[in-house]
């Protein structure tokens, strides 16, 4: 016999793949679970029970899936947005009360914004997101593949406006390189006729920019000083065309300026600037695939005006319903980005809706930016983020865009991509914390650390679920991250289960858990916003629930855990639950939402048994005069199997009995433990005896001697359960142990 008392002393590496169970030597292993649900390994390392979350409202039509999507104008004044068919809501906080709840425009009127995305629109076949956004301040940039870009503004506390985002002076697509010519039918204005000499144009063109350059600038002459001139008379200097308004010799100042007049020299000539060689316009109606009209948006030049003029310097903006709009965007370099396809279009510098690759004809270093992404294979761009680079994931690689130079700013000659792992990636944004990105590979299996090393001077990537490769078993679908207080990377599952990565590389923590839903709740949507109190990060959700025999589709955020200094009445450990505040009552109503359905109930900080809600009530055994009222979300802990060592080695598949267990317990309300595999399960007893009948069991922090009630057996798990509405944070566990050497 051998006898053995090891200690679990944290539990930060989540819960383990079943591929580990052997691997008792690895220094990860005791720090791991065999099973990990509805608890948060935290950063120090004990296991916080996650509390329950909150019921805010049924989403607009139940029958239909929606998208959160997080608009933040700051820490202070924060908004969850549901976008659904055709309209996106907005949910936000009372300053004074801090009751979230949905944004109204009068008691009972939710402000609503009506938008181009149908259902089909929200998601990829996969499950992914479709719609993409970045915010700055009031405005939210909005991409989608089918659509042109959308600007969705915060114009007060309590409304928005959503329009259409326009660009100018861009991008292109190449200068015409065919015989095919085009002329206008005039410099300004609109209504303006362009005329093709072959079929060209598609009704789709309409609503986008197209380019116009003069076919030979050398057909007006240069500007020379000391030359006579006569007012009409036109010249070139530095790229541009300007316009004599008097008769007189030149000076000797060369003309630069791009708007009015200017003279050449003390007694010159005055010269009013018209065009840089080149304008665009916007297409406003198609007539026939030869002819469109257009307004001008930047002067068209005169050597471009008339049939006999038509040029072949001509091109097409890159975005429209013929060509396709971007798909991604991203802040980066203090420029707006987009993408589609292989190719990545920043704007100017400081101007998100400028896309000029040159300004009066010449190329700085702050003017729009094209990028190409050149890879053996064609795949598509599926997200973009900012990191040190501007880093793309394709479905079939990575690459980093930055700079060629350190020396020099990132612009239009200072540019570079490079691939920086092949795995591939799945239409996901990613996550950014600190220095690394975590992004899902295009499986959907595998979720991706990639982070820039100074050493080799390129990206690393690592596999943050090689340790639970079971957990993502049908694919993630979704990711946010919650960074305060426990840097949780939450995310949810192809079937719809919640699942939390505890991420903290200044501790080297990275555990997975697992997070089912009170009520067998399938959760669709997920995002993250700062909470109304200012105290941590707060993950909203939308849960499909069958309730009463109807689907019902519901919002609702997770409560923060129990807190040193909190009442033990305000402990919120219930899902899609409400809190009861007010007179002492046995009958509480308002409770429609979970109709017919057995609801846990905390009353004045103890467990009261479940009850079922009837006709939108429960009634109690006793008088609450605060009740938190949700599904049941037990949380439950089970260990690898432990290793004790014996006489001659391992304990490993050796007999054995755990015969006493210390459990350190920090706030904790109640729970069971034993081996949690199907054996038996005894209660934890918490009630000091100096404790009065009357009042709830006070919370216990503190080391819990308990005999262990699982016998014999060759595998000595320990194992934690708590099924009650109340805190539980197990902080570590010291069993007792004896060995049979003989197998």
């Amino acid at each position: 016999m051998g006898k053995s008392s090891p200690i679990l002393e944290n539990f930060n590496s989540g819960e383990m793949s079943p591929l580990l169970a052997g691997r008792v030597g690895f220094e990860k292993y005791p720090n791991g679970a065999s099973l990990l649900e509805n608890f948060i390994p935290t950063t120090q390392g004990p296991n916080q029970r996650r509390a329950g979350t909150r019921y805010v409202s049924a989403v607009k039509d139940n029958s239909k899936r929606v998208l959160l999507v997080p608009f933040e104008y700051s820490v202070t004044q924060a908004y969850m947005l549901e976008f659904g068919d055709f309209y996106v809501r907005f949910y936000t906080w009372d300053a004074i009360t801090k009751v979230r709840g949905i944004l109204e425009s009068s008691p009972g009127v939710p402000v609503e914004v009506v938008t181009p995305y149908s259902l089909a629109d929200l998601y990829n076949a996969d499950g992914s997101p479709r719609l993409r956004f970045v915010q700055s301040a009031d405005f939210l940039y909005l991409a989608h593949s089918k659509y042109q870009p959308r600007v969705l503004k915060r114009t007060t506390a309590t409304s928005f406006t959503i329009s259409l985002y326009e660009v100018t002076g861009g991008p292109w697509k190449a200068l015409n390189d065919t015989a095919t010519t085009v002329y206008a039918s005039a410099q300004t204005g609109a209504g303006v006729t362009l005329i093709a000499s072959a079929n060209i144009f598609q009704a789709g063109h309409v609503g986008s920019l197209f380019y116009l350059e003069a076919r030979d600038v050398n057909s007006i002459p240069a500007w020379e000083a000391g030359k006579g001139t006569t007012a009409g008379d036109r010249c070139r200097s530095d790229g541009k065309t300007y316009e004599a308004l008097n008769s007189h010799q030149t000076g000797t100042i060369r003309p630069t300026h791009t708007e009015g007049a200017l003279f050449d020299g003390h007694t010159g000539v005055q010269w009013q600037y018209r065009d840089s060689g080149y304008g665009y316009v916007l297409i406003t109606g198609f007539t026939s695939a030869t002819t469109v009209t257009a307004t001008v948006v930047d002067r068209l030049p005169s050597q471009v005006v008339g049939s006999g003029l038509a040029t072949t310097r001509w091109a097409f903006g890159e975005w429209s319903e013929v060509e396709g709009w971007p798909s991604n965007a991203a802040f980066f370099r203090e420029r707006l980005w987009f993408g589609r396809g292989q190719t990545l279009w920043g704007s100017v510098s400081a101007d998100f809706t400028d896309f000029s690759p040159k300004t009066y004809g010449q190329v700085t270093a702050d003017m729009a930016i094209t990028v190409a992404l050149v890879s053996g294979k064609i795949n598509d761009v599926q997200w973009l983020a900012s990191d040190r680079d501007l880093v793309a994931g394709t479905a079939g690689g990575e690459f980093a865009i930055g700079e060629l130079t350190n020396g020099e700013p990132l612009g239009p000659a200072n540019k570079r991509s490079r691939v920086i792992s092949t795995f591939g990636s799945r239409a996901i944004p990613p996550i950014k914390n600190i220095e690394s990105l975590l992004f899902v590979q295009r499986s959907g299996l595998k979720a991706r650390e990639a982070s820039f090393d100074f050493g080799s001077d390129g990206y690393k990537s690592t596999d943050t679920t090689v340790l639970a490769e079971h957990i993502t078993a049908s694919g993630i679908t979704q990711m946010a991250f919650a960074p305060d207080p426990d840097q949780v990377v939450w995310c949810i599952r192809a079937d719809g289960a919640l699942l939390g990565f505890t991420w903290n590389n200044e501790q080297a923590v990275r555990g997975w858990h697992r997070h089912p839903i009170g009520g067998a709740g399938i959760v669709e949507s997920i995002a993250v916003m700062p909470a109304a109190e200012g105290d941590r990060s707060e993950l909203w959700l939308v849960v499909r629930r069958t309730i009463n025999g109807q689907t019902r589709r519901y919002v609702e955020y997770l409560e923060r855990p129990y807190r040193a200094g909190d009442t033990q009445a305000s402990q919120f450990y219930v899902d899609s639950g409400l809190t009861y505040t007010g007179a002492a009552a046995t009958t509480i109503s308002g409770l429609s939402h979970l109709e017919g359905q057995t609801v846990s109930v905390l009353v004045n900080g103890a467990p009261h048994p479940n009850v079922v809600v009837t006709s939108g009530a429960i009634t109690l055994q006793i008088a609450a005069a605060t009740a938190q009222i949700g599904l049941p979300c037990p949380a439950r802990y089970r260990s690898m199997r432990l290793e004790a060592g014996s006489q001659d080695g391992t304990s490993q598949g050796k007999t054995k009995r755990i015969h006493k267990c210390v459990l350190r317990l920090l706030y904790t309300g109640g729970g069971k433990y034993g081996a949690l595999n199907g054996g038996p399960m005894d209660n934890l007893l918490l009630r000091p005896a100096t404790a009065a009948m009357d009042q709830p069991t006070p919370l216990f922090t503190g080391d819990k001697v308990v005999p262990w009630p699982d016998g014999y057996n060759t595998d000595a798990y320990v194992g934690f359960e708590i099924d009650q509405p109340v805190n539980a944070v197990l902080v570590a566990i010291m069993p007792q142990i004896v060995t049979n050497d003989a197998r």
